[in-house]
């Protein structure tokens, strides 16, 4: 079918899963973007650090002032450490050592094994909450470390919250496929069992709905299973009462042999009968032209000029794909009740088109119709109301339909006419 309801809720349930890992991996995206430029305010904050610097050692050539100027840049930037030193390594301010008369001793740092190479001209390089800037004019190594709960907490908390936000929604993600597949497999089975029985899934009440109709089929199979017994049981047991009788009266010499011979091949015709009913079908799918298969179906029903029947196609009708000779005799089967429905004159039409999910070739006809007390009957095997006819051919109908997962409906009334129609899912 082109949609269902288990489909329905599978492509919506597929939707939802599939925006929950979209919304997983757009906040992995955006978590490490936040990340990236909290890092990159952090390195913004030690060019400016290394561009103030630079103007202060431009400008001021007082050592006291100097040291004051730089004492209120790294606290008001609230650094845990600054070190400016010139490019051999010779410091020129640590905000951790008191300069004894504000004169600042003369000690070398070892950047290269601490960062583990040298910064390129304003180039920083990073280890951990410390950074380092070389500032080109006027060359100066800058090292900043950054307080702890500005720079490492926040780097942590950025970590940790990509790290559990984007774990949680892959899992819900995941956990939702599992749930579903698994709350699908009774769904589908369901599905599966509601198209062999032909019974039509409605979206209100999907489940009460499709079970109640289930129960009702699989109730009729049984019913029809009984009554299955009892007509072979019932014909079995003429037949043989009726040999019985026969062979007393063959021997007092009453009855020719002959007449045994012909109740034997009349068992043997029912019990034939039965078993091409019974034997499994293999389809032989292939594509199907429809007005092909009407036009042949009343070739062979060869309808009388008694009757005036007439054709009907609705708009474009598709092809479907089936086993033509089955759906052919399906079809003239129907035919052929039609015309069985007529003493004298009537009319016949074939009527096709879509309906919804479903290609429709109905065969409609103004005959005896049938009465509503039968219309839940008339599909069961060996039921009929024909003097010679063993009620096997709507049942064979019903069961060529739904090997093509259809289904054959009928609306009639007495007097007035009966419309049998088959229904086919259209792929």
């Amino acid at each position: 079918m082109k949609s269902s309801y288990p489909r329905n809720i599978g492509i919506t349930a597929g939707i939802f899963i599939f925006l929950i890992i979209f919304l997983a991996i757009v906040n992995l995206y955006i978590n490490i973007q936040l990340r990236n430029e909290f890092l990159a305010y952090d390195q913004n904050k030690v060019i400016s650090i290394a561009a103030l610097c630079a103007g202060y050692l431009d400008k001021y050539s007082s050592q006291a002032e100097l040291y004051y100027l730089l004492r209120n840049l790294s606290s008001s930037f609230n650094l845990e450490h600054l070190i400016i030193s010139d490019t051999l390594g010779n410091k020129i301010y640590d905000s951790w050592l008191i300069p004894l008369e504000y004169e600042i001793k003369v000690n070398k740092t070892n950047y290269q094994e601490y960062f583990k190479g040298l910064p390129k001209s304003e180039e920083i390089v990073q280890n951990g909450n410390n950074f380092l800037f070389l500032n080109t004019a006027p060359p100066f190594y800058v090292y900043a470390s950054l307080n702890p709960t500005y720079s490492l907490l926040f780097d942590t908390i950025f970590k940790w919250h990509v790290f559990y936000i984007t774990i949680s929604l892959f899992f819900v993600g995941f956990l939702g496929i599992f749930l579903i597949r698994n709350l699908f497999l009774p769904m589908r089975y369901v599905a599966k069992v509601a198209t062999e029985l032909g019974v039509g899934m409605k979206k209100e009440d999907f489940v009460s709905k499709t079970f109640d109709e289930i129960f009702k089929k699989i109730k009729l199979k049984e019913a029809t299973l009984v009554e299955f017994s009892s007509y072979i049981a019932h014909e079995f047991r003429n037949s043989i009462g009726a040999i019985i009788g026969l062979t007393r009266l063959v021997e007092k010499g009453k009855k020719p042999a002959a007449e045994i011979i012909k109740e034997c091949r009349a068992m043997e015709t029912l019990i034939n009968r039965l078993l091409e009913y019974s034997k499994p079908i293999k389809p032989l799918v292939l594509a199907i032209d429809i007005k092909q298969l009407v036009d042949d179906a009343v070739t062979k029903a060869s309808i009388p000029k008694r009757i005036n029947f007439k054709k009907n196609f609705k708009g474009d009708v598709p092809n479907i794909k089936g086993d033509y000779d089955l759906l052919h005799d399906a079809l003239t089967n129907l035919l052929k009740n039609s015309i069985e429905a007529f003493k004298e004159k009537g009319v016949i039409e074939v009527e096709v088109g879509t309906d919804g999910d479903f290609l429709s070739i109905s065969v409609i006809d103004n005959g005896c119709g049938i009465d509503t007390q039968e219309l839940d009957k008339i599909f069961s095997p060996f039921y009929s109301k024909k003097e010679e006819g063993m009620g096997l051919g709507l049942a064979y109908v019903k069961k060529i339909m739904e090997l093509h997962n259809g289904r054959v409906e009928v609306e009639s009334k007495k007097g007035k006419g009966s419309k049998f129609t088959l229904k086919f899912p259209l792929l």
